[in-house]
């Protein structure tokens, strides 16, 4: 244990902090707010994508969230998130997942069924080395995490879901835009601020939604018929067969009238 931390979030206790696990409430601020007073997670199926302490994937049960998964890939945050729960919600169940270093995509441990209402990250925000555990919290080699998670938004968020991510860095922001128009997807900054007015590096940190069209949600989750293509190559024969009947019955009456 590094430090334990008081919250007005909390509905009593502490959170503790294990070693080498990634502390910054300052971060998700904005997100907390819409948790605690907002009601968000309320009734729905939560899904927090590198929970840390774990205090995010807490308040979420704490508002009436149906279920949380949280996930994370660094071990000694599993184990912190697993502690905090059991001490501040002792009668709800937060399943903590483990993420292997060799397998570091978003939704690495979510089965390719299960979908949820409410997807939200406090992601890292670099695209840099990990030498430690430590250090998952801040890079991001690639940015395979990000791409991932987006790339998986349309099988594992519901129609109507939300997709909420909370930035203290600039350019994860722009980059995270960028990687939303390349795939079509809504972005939205839930925040007074501009980009341009922030500081590279800033706190408190700024919430952003993500999210699918529509209609690519809905065709993600309908199996497509491979019968259809069949059927459009017989109708459009049969178009052709019958205008082509028309036309040599329209050239014989007009032969006709010539003889």
């Amino acid at each position: 244990v590094v430090q334990t931390w008081p919250l007005e979030d909390l509905d009593y206790g502490d959170i503790v902090q294990f070693e080498s696990v990634f502390w910054e409430p300052d971060d998700t601020i904005s997100l907390r707010k819409l948790i605690v007073e907002d009601s968000i997670a309320s009734g729905r199926d939560v899904l927090e994508i590198g929970t840390g302490t774990g205090l995010i994937s807490i308040l979420c049960l704490q508002g009436s969230a149906a279920s949380v998964i949280a996930t994370d890939i660094n071990p000694a945050a599993v184990a912190n998130a697993k502690y905090n729960a059991a001490l501040l919600v002792p009668d709800r169940t937060l399943e903590v997942r483990q993420v292997s270093t060799a397998s570091p995509q978003a939704y690495a441990v979510v089965a390719d069924s299960e979908r949820f209402d409410l997807i939200i990250s406090n992601p890292p925000w670099e695209d840099g080395t990990v030498t430690k555990p430590a250090d998952h919290a801040f890079y991001d080699p690639g940015f395979e995490l990000l791409t991932s998670l987006l790339d998986g938004l349309r099988q594992h968020m519901r129609p109507g879901g939300r997709c909420l991510l909370a930035y203290g860095h600039v350019p994860a922001i722009v980059k995270l835009r960028d990687e939303c128009e390349k795939r079509g997807f809504e972005f939205k900054i839930l925040d007074e601020r501009t980009l341009e007015s922030l500081p590279r590096d800033f706190l408190p940190g700024m919430l952003v939604e993500v999210r699918p069209p529509l209609n690519a949600t809905r065709s993600a989750l309908t199996p497509k018929s491979s019968e259809s293509p069949k059927r459009s190559e017989s109708d459009s024969q049969n178009r052709s067969d019958s205008q082509n009947a028309d036309s040599n019955e329209l050239k014989s009456k007009v032969e006709g009238q010539e003889g």
